[in-house]
């Protein structure tokens, strides 16, 4: 029997669920967080999901993020659950992810990794070097590490892939190593000096806008609430510097051609779509 797998806007609402969820969380253990990537941009633009979006992204202070870390096994509940790499050791990403466990999602055949259920990614925004060379060579550093990461998941190439030869030897040394300790590396190399005293921090465990991450650490000092779907969630009072860091002319929207999901297949097992 052919599996059945929910639309766009059911991911969304299970997503816009699981934010309530961290929300009412930060709000109860008084930690801070926003609205991050494509889920600040929504908020924005969308006052909502981005029509062809399919997660969410939220961003934390490193010391508010390693207290989430901390508490993540207590706060974990029957329908949702906490990973990171320091949590389990199966668990492959840097960053600290809440899954929704009444859904399972296919991954790629390309990627090695367990099934697992839609989720919301939590990254740390982390303190970077004032001196703008040695903050690039921090992220080309993030960059390496993270290409090693994903090299060590890897269980194939797409047929349209560059550098295939390249990419099939770096796997065959990668794979001798579990893909949790290439996380583990990665989330300590960016865990560096002291956030409360940086001019200047980024996220960089994920390095997909490498240092277009980096901004004055004003940015973040205050926190104000945006329209998202049917409520109101925090983002960062500078908000704008960020959406421009990250998009250019975010208000505008991309050609067709680049409104793409992120090509999750879930299903629901909880019986709630039913």
């Amino acid at each position: 029997m052919a599996e059945t797998y929910i639309s766009t806007a059911q991911m969304q609402e299970r997503g816009l669920e699981m934010l309530k969820f961290v929300d009412e969380i930060c709000r109860r253990e008084k930690l801070t967080y926003w609205l991050s990537g494509g889920t600040l941009l929504g908020a924005v633009r969308h006052k909502g999901f981005i029509p062809w979006d399919d997660d969410v992204d939220l961003m934390m202070p490193r010391p508010d993020y390693e207290k989430l870390v901390a508490a993540a096994g207590r706060l974990s509940t029957e329908r949702y659950s906490f990973s990171h790499p320091r949590l389990q050791e199966d668990y492959a990403m840097t960053w600290l992810r809440v899954y929704d466990l009444g859904t399972q999602v296919k991954h790629s055949k390309v990627i090695r990794l367990s099934p697992g259920s839609l989720f919301v990614d939590i990254f740390p925004v982390d303190a970077l070097p004032t001196n703008k060379l040695l903050s690039d060579l921090r992220f080309l550093g993030a960059r390496l590490r993270y290409i090693l990461l994903k090299s060590s998941r890897r269980t194939g190439v797409w047929p349209n892939e560059r550098l295939k030869l390249l990419k099939r030897m770096l796997a065959f040394f990668t794979h001798r190593l579990p893909s949790n300790r290439f996380a583990r590396r990665l989330d300590n190399y960016c865990n560096r000096g002291d956030f409360n005293k940086a001019r200047f921090a980024g996220c960089c465990v994920i390095t997909h806008y490498g240092n277009r991450e980096r901004m004055p650490k004003s940015i973040y000092e205050s926190t104000v609430r945006l329209p998202f779907c049917d409520g109101e969630f925090p983002a960062p009072a500078g908000w704008d510097t960020y959406l421009k860091n990250l998009y250019g002319d975010y208000m505008k929207l991309p050609p067709e051609e680049k409104r793409v999901q992120h090509y999750l297949r879930a299903t629901i097992i909880d019986g709630e779509g039913e």
